[in-house]
């Protein structure tokens, strides 16, 4: 288990060996919580990584640049 101290603005320093584990940069956003009297924090899901891979299926047998290059190619005739 690590500690750490909450500083006297109410910030908390995240060691390097978690930050390392968890590969968080600097600017990662964050989520905060309390579960059953304990603080949790989890990284904030992006919306683009909500998405992510959605609708895969439909592209799985297509080239997707090949594509839109043929659909470009027919606005232009």
């Amino acid at each position: 288990m690590t500690t750490t101290k909450l500083g006297e603005e109410y910030q908390i320093v995240i060691p390097p060996e978690l930050r390392d584990a968890l590969k968080w940069q600097p600017g990662d956003r964050l989520e905060l919580k309390i579960v059953d009297g304990t603080v949790v924090i989890v990284p904030e899901i992006s919306h683009t990584s909500r998405i992510f891979g959605k609708h895969r299926q439909l592209w799985q047998d297509e080239d997707a640049i090949n594509y839109i290059r043929s659909q470009r190619q027919s606005w232009r005739d």
